[in-house]
């Protein structure tokens, strides 16, 4: 979850959470038909834009039920308390972002982080580096081809190495590319 510091004015509260509002009843439909949705919604000051998107490979059961969590949980950047107007939550299945201004077609942001996992890989160290190195790639070259989205995995060595990768609905082509190649030089970390 992440969340900006940016608020509206107390003197819009009505008007800019009547727009968050109207923004999420009108994305969940869009995702639950499409597997994305993108919307605007207010006026002026008081302009909602909200994304969110589930992962290709989710089933629409499963799609619904990670969105319906994205919408419960995006709450604690408190919207209606403190009128934050941007926050953004990731699960491994799907994602929902909100946000003052046009973002749909960012690939990169200052925002972006690289998450890791908790647990060490107790076997082949530079084995399983090479194989995660080397799926990696593949993913980059390969997503943008196919929709951009891939799936796939490498086993060399008697070791597999699954991935996805998948760049959001409204980001293509070069864009597309773009955040791939920067999630390759993030993943070695």
């Amino acid at each position: 979850l992440v969340c900006t510091n940016k608020t509206s004015s107390q003197s819009d509260r009505q008007v800019y959470v009547a727009s968050f509002l109207a923004a999420m009843d009108a994305i969940s439909p869009l995702v639950a038909r499409q597997g994305y949705g993108g919307v605007v919604n207010g006026t002026g000051n008081n302009t909602v834009y909200a994304f969110g998107e589930c992962m290709k490979d989710l089933s629409q059961t499963d799609c619904n039920l990670c969105f319906a969590q994205c919408k419960t949980q995006i709450l604690r950047c408190l919207p209606f308390q403190r009128l934050t107007r941007g926050g953004r939550l990731f699960y491994d299945g799907c994602y929902l972002r909100y946000d003052d201004y046009m973002f749909f077609n960012e690939s990169l942001d200052a925002e972006d982080k690289t998450v890791c996992g908790v647990n060490d890989f107790g076997g082949n160290q530079s084995l399983f580096k090479a194989n995660v190195a080397q799926l990696v790639r593949n993913m980059s070259v390969e997503a943008p081809k196919t929709d951009g989205f891939f799936k796939g995995f490498v086993n060399r060595g008697n070791l597999t190495v699954y991935g996805l990768a998948q760049c959001w609905e409204f980001v293509n082509g070069t864009s597309c590319e773009k955040c791939l190649n920067d999630s390759v030089s993030r993943i070695g970390s």
